[in-house]
């Protein structure tokens, strides 16, 4: 039987979906409340976050998932070599309220984006001047991972955690085949470009197409080239399938600053399956992908 409920978390939906025979609805509550609980620590737009306090205070003793967050950005830095950056804080360049406000205006401020010079002791975060993190690139995706953790130690064999275009499955059941998962056109405004199987894996799509926004006649979006502060992207969606949804996406941001040739670099060195959709329309699909009976409509 299918049990699915949605909430508006950590800046997007978040729909949870368990194949039980009994309502599991304290255990999707939990879940719920993991990603309550990340959007509480890691929100730009709460005073009271930690991350607002260890931008506010440059100095700030975190918790244990703060400290392992930062880890893994300063892990994805190196991978992406720059390209996957945190302290690109949008709120100095675009918007610093929440998106679905549609308050934009342009404040240009000095930005520190050495991220081998953030600091960590113990559990205290010590940032540089000008230096202002920026986590909810990696936060969300964490917390998909987060809840797998969970409903695997609850013994769940089939359920689907979606967090806005970043899903992870769960699935054994054999009877009811696998997953089809649609991947949204980035041209056609409610239109799938491609469906792909999946089964006990993460896939994740980035996209610069649907949160963008306009200010003194120039389009602007939210993934931004740390290179050179650009976000005249040539990839205009990319999905990737990783063992860890916070990879997938983080990857896949990267990627789409990064351009097409230094994608397809990149992938086959880290060995990623994805395809990557660009502006003039053309696509790229790595090797492998047709085990996943992809299918381009």
């Amino acid at each position: 039987m299918e049990h699915a409920k949605k909430k508006f978390l950590m800046w997007t939906d978040v729909t949870i979906t368990i194949f039980w025979e009994e309502k599991p609805n304290k255990d999707i509550e939990h879940v719920f409340e993991i990603f309550h609980d990340l959007e509480k620590e890691f929100s730009r737009f709460r005073s009271d976050s930690d991350l607002s306090r260890v931008n506010r205070e440059r100095r700030w003793e975190v918790s244990d998932t703060f400290i392992d967050v930062i880890k893994k950005c300063k892990e994805i830095y190196t991978d992406t070599e720059g390209y996957f950056n945190p302290l690109i804080n949008v709120s100095n360049l675009w918007y610093s309220q929440d998106f679905h406000s549609k308050k934009f205006e342009k404040k240009i401020s000095e930005v520190n984006l050495e991220v081998e010079k953030i600091e960590i002791s113990w559990n205290t975060i010590n940032l540089q001047q000008d230096q202002n993190l920026d986590l909810g690139w990696i936060v969300k995706w964490y917390g998909v991972d987060k809840a797998k953790e969970y409903l695997n130690k609850q013994w769940y064999k089939n359920y689907i955690v979606d967090a806005w275009w970043d899903i992870y499955t769960a699935w054994l059941n054999e009877t009811w085949g696998k997953i089809v998962v649609g991947i949204d056109s980035p041209f056609t405004q409610d239109n799938i470009f491609a469906t792909l199987d999946i089964e006990n894996t993460a896939i994740a799509t980035s996209g610069n197409y649907k949160r963008k926004w306009t200010i003194d006649n120039q389009v602007y979006t939210h993934i931004i080239n740390p290179m050179n502060a650009s976000n005249n992207n040539e990839i205009i969606s990319i999905t990737l399938i990783t063992e860890a949804c916070y990879l997938g996406d983080a990857y896949a941001t990267a990627c789409i600053a990064m351009g097409k040739e230094k994608t397809l670099e990149f992938l086959k060195k880290y060995t990623i399956d994805g395809v990557i959709i660009c502006t003039d329309k053309t696509t790229y699909i790595t090797e492998w992908m047709k085990t996943y009976n992809l299918e381009i409509i």
